[in-house]
């Protein structure tokens, strides 16, 4: 089974982030959602931040707003303005 998804967070001149994460969690008009390995193909406009979770650890990314598109079990997230 799959445990992890490959992460990309890009911004026009940069790369934030890349790497293998077992979940990442956002926010959108709706509210939070978890994105977990093997999701569905899935897009959203998101907001506010970015938290990617590996094994026990947390990192926190604060975003003004992105895209965030799941594709087979990789998400990349756009971020910029």
């Amino acid at each position: 089974m799959i445990s992890t998804l490959h992460v990309n967070i890009k911004a026009k001149d940069r790369i934030i982030y890349e790497g293998d994460v077992t979940a990442v969690t956002s926010f959108n008009d709706i509210g939070l959602f978890d994105i977990l390995p093997l999701h569905e193909n899935f897009i959203s406009i998101v907001k506010n931040k970015v938290i990617l979770h590996k094994n026990d650890a947390q990192r926190e990314f604060k975003i003004e707003a992105g895209v965030l598109k799941v594709r087979d079990n990789k998400v990349n997230i756009y971020i910029g303005h």
